[in-house]
């Protein structure tokens, strides 16, 4: 009996102790995501001057949602919003449809009235972990209507654009949260810029047959899929490098931007594609030293580093133009002005996956913990440990925060590497060179693994 009271009395000091936790992690967490409101307030203040200190101001976040399984059955998922001008989290929610004490409660009950009796209290005394009720796929847009509610109270600001993905009906759910303004929409640059991979790559195996000058639409020379990785990347480009960076750009600002993104979008198709007069071919091309079409240094230098044959057959021209036209639409640029993506989102998405593994079932609360020590991680890093610490009255040592700065300044050096110039075109090289080899294996191999092909 001595034993049982004494193993009763351990897991009630654990339980405790992990509630602190959980409390002292979420306290500094929502800490830090006040200090964050702060700052994107100071930035918008700074850019535009004509605004009041004490002024509801509109920002722009980047929002995605992430789920605790793959697929579409998970109990929990988790959102965020990022604020696009400073980077940092400013508001995150986790959503649940399992509560664990109300299963274990269920199968102990002799009767549902006892049951509902006992959930009748647990509710009182909010003791319940589930909020949400419908489906997984459904729980990004409820989420979002939860942050785009509590942004002025939480913030002073309203969530004004909103960057995402268009996986779900988030944006649908929020557009007019605030009264007399609209959400507007803005696109992810890094989702639409593959936008191109795809719909040339639906183009290829769309195309059976020949094509008017006899040949196929694959193989050397023709559309192959490093070639369409390379017209994806100069998209991409034609995009990121017409961007603008100021919080709130005037109309006359994004209409130049967008016109010259179309520009840059349609010298693309004209570069890539063969034609017998080469000024009519590269005339859409930058002109000068500095151009990154090699005819125009040429015609600039007088150097003959141009390579003719590195183009598609005319036959493309008519193929693959519909697809750029599509991919430079005035709305769809419209929302790439500001150069936002969801990369900070999948970064902190991937920090509490890390924490609480997806392949192993974790209860809300630890869902909550990993959640609130992603965010404080992703504003702090390691050294985040030393606050979390302080709360839980126990003071950091020389050792761990001596830890905390060499791993910090680790992951700095690591991160400063793999931004270096150098270092991006390597990694392009060897993604480059691994899709041409698995081309050339296929083109040798021939179909060896089709949905009922054998």
């Amino acid at each position: 009996m001595q034993h049982y009271e004494h193993a009763l009395f351990i897991r009630a000091c654990l339980l405790q102790t992990s509630r602190h936790h959980l409390e002292a992690l979420e306290a500094e967490a929502d800490n830090e995501m006040r200090s964050a409101g702060q700052r994107v307030r100071a930035h918008i203040l700074k850019e535009n001057g004509e605004l009041n200190s004490d002024d509801v101001l509109d920002a722009a976040v980047s929002f995605d949602g992430t789920w605790a399984k793959r697929g579409f059955t998970s109990l929990t998922g988790v959102v965020f919003t990022i604020a696009v001008d400073t980077g940092e989290v400013l508001d995150y929610h986790v959503l649940s449809k399992e509560c664990r004490k109300c299963s274990l409660k269920k199968s102990q009950c002799q009767s549902d009235e006892e049951f509902v009796e006992w959930q009748t209290e647990h509710l009182a005394l909010n003791q319940c972990d589930v909020n949400f009720n419908g489906s997984s796929p459904a729980m990004e847009a409820e989420g979002a209507t939860v942050l785009w509610n509590r942004s002025i109270q939480r913030h002073n600001l309203r969530y004004r654009w909103m960057v995402s993905d268009g996986d779900s009906k988030a944006f649908n759910a929020v557009e007019n949260m605030y009264d007399g303004y609209k959400v507007e929409k803005l696109d992810c640059v890094g989702h639409v810029q593959k936008r191109m991979g795809k719909h040339l790559m639906n183009v290829k195996a769309t195309t059976k047959g020949k094509l008017a000058d006899g040949k196929p639409i694959g193989g050397k020379g023709r559309l192959t899929e490093g070639r369409i990785k390379r017209l994806q990347k100069y998209y991409g480009l034609a995009i990121r490098q017409n961007t603008l960076s100021k919080a709130n750009p005037t109309e006359r600002e994004v209409n130049v931007s967008v016109y010259t993104m179309k520009k840059n979008i349609i010298a693309i198709l004209h570069h890539s594609v063969h034609s017998p007069d080469p000024a009519k071919q590269h005339r859409f091309c930058p002109v000068g030293e500095s151009s990154w079409c090699r005819w125009q240094q040429d015609t600039a230098t007088g150097t003959s580093t141009y390579d003719a044959e590195d183009c598609l057959p005319e036959v493309f021209f008519d193929l693959l133009h519909p697809t750029f036209m599509t991919l430079s639409e005035t709305k769809l640029l419209e929302r790439c002005v500001r150069g936002a993506t969801q990369n900070r989102n999948e970064c902190i998405n991937s920090m509490v996956w890390v924490r609480c593994p997806k392949h192993k079932h974790h209860g809300v609360k630890v869902i909550r913990c990993a959640v609130a020590s992603a965010v404080c991680h992703f504003h702090n890093g390691a050294a985040s440990r030393v606050s979390v610490m302080n709360r839980l009255s126990i003071p950091a040592g020389m050792f761990t925060k001596k830890a905390s700065e060499k791993k910090d300044k680790r992951r700095l050096k690591k991160s400063d590497l793999q931004a270096s110039a150098k270092e991006k075109k390597r990694r392009q090289g060897m993604q480059l060179l691994r899709t041409r080899r698995e081309e050339a294996l296929r083109e040798a191999e021939g179909i060896t693994y089709e949905a009922g092909s054998f």
